[in-house]
């Protein structure tokens, strides 16, 4: 947003927090006031539910903000089951509603728009928009590394994550000196802290309160390397997680299962270093690696954040979404 207003874009904001139908009222009579205002109308993530509502009272032409399907992030991402549950039920309608109704749909990584174009037909309308990471991560050189080679896991414990393996990881380099760091609550929270009381790496602090992102920065940027999504998972093979571009905006190296999203954008041993899916002994010896070819840590390190300079600033990011206003519905 703050890019954007540097660019001379005015950006005016609809946003309610009450329970439903209220929150839709309520947003009817906002966009009311402003509705001869404006040239596009913008449905931020997660805005899924209200597209409908803003194709039926917008005159203007509709970009949907999906980043991935509220199919994935309600069901496939929890592992819910039951397609003919009523939940599941709503949440197809909302996402198929959501694409019919936008003139853009804006998704995460090619992988994920080709998923977009086999689910639901589309193609010119769906368009690729990195994600990026906000202003609030970016490197400090004058925050010294931790003496003893570490590892940062970060991030909710969903079934995507692949927390089991950095706990599993952390056992086979227990007498290696390494020490790892693992950042996390969520969904598998008591699946993580029971297998840690049950192995107990003597080498693994586990940390599950929340963190504002200016508090992640400051917990990231001791660490030698931060690890991404390690499951066999098939989300996967379409998302790319915030934590992916807040990691190479800090410059610190990055880790992550092998699958194409994150390939779109990083290079293996060049940016990024990908492990094999599932595979907590191949995660093991991959940081091993780094941690005695310090020179290629940062090799991977400084490539990434180049890569992010390059393609993924709040600025960058910027100029891209004013390219898509010239999208012809």
């Amino acid at each position: 947003m703050m890019a954007l207003r540097e660019r001379g874009v005015n950006i005016l904001e609809c946003r309610d927090v009450s329970r439903w139908p209220l929150k839709l009222f309520k947003l009817f009579i906002q966009h009311w006031k402003i509705r001869k205002s404006y040239d596009y109308l913008w449905v931020g993530y997660p805005g899924h539910p209200v597209v409908w509502l803003s194709s039926l009272i917008s005159r203007k032409p509709v970009i949907f903000d999906a980043v991935y399907t509220m199919q994935e992030g309600v069901l496939t991402s929890r592992k819910q089951k039951g397609i003919f549950s009523w939940k599941s039920i709503y949440v197809k309608i909302i996402d198929w509603l959501g694409v019919k109704c936008a003139d853009l749909v804006l998704v995460e990584s090619y992988a994920q728009k080709e998923f977009f174009k086999e689910k639901f037909g589309i193609d010119e309308k769906c368009k690729v928009l990195y994600i990026g990471a906000s202003a609030s991560f970016y490197p400090d050189s004058s925050v010294p590394k931790y003496d003893k080679f570490t590892v940062l896991f970060r991030g909710q414990f969903l079934p995507e994550a692949g927390a089991k393996y950095v706990v599993e990881a952390a056992k086979i380099l227990e007498d290696s000196n390494v020490n790892f760091v693992m950042v996390g609550n969520g969904f598998l929270l008591r699946e993580i802290e029971y297998l840690v009381q049950k192995i107990h790496p003597k080498n693994l602090r586990l940390i599950t309160r929340n963190f504002t992102q200016d508090e992640l920065r400051v917990l990231m940027q001791p660490c030698h390397v931060a690890l991404g999504q390690l499951e066999n998972h098939i989300r996967l093979n379409r998302t790319i997680p915030h934590k992916c571009y807040e990691t190479i905006a800090m410059s610190i190296p990055y880790m992550h299962a092998r699958f194409r999203p994150v390939a779109e954008i990083l290079k293996d041993g060049e940016s990024v270093l990908f492990v094999n899916p599932a595979d907590p002994k191949d995660l093991a010896e991959k940081i091993l690696y780094l941690k005695n070819n310090p020179e290629i840590a940062k090799k991977i390190g400084d490539n990434g954040y180049k890569v992010y300079q390059e393609r993924f600033t709040p600025r960058v990011l910027a100029s891209d979404i004013l390219k898509l206003f010239s999208y012809k519905h």
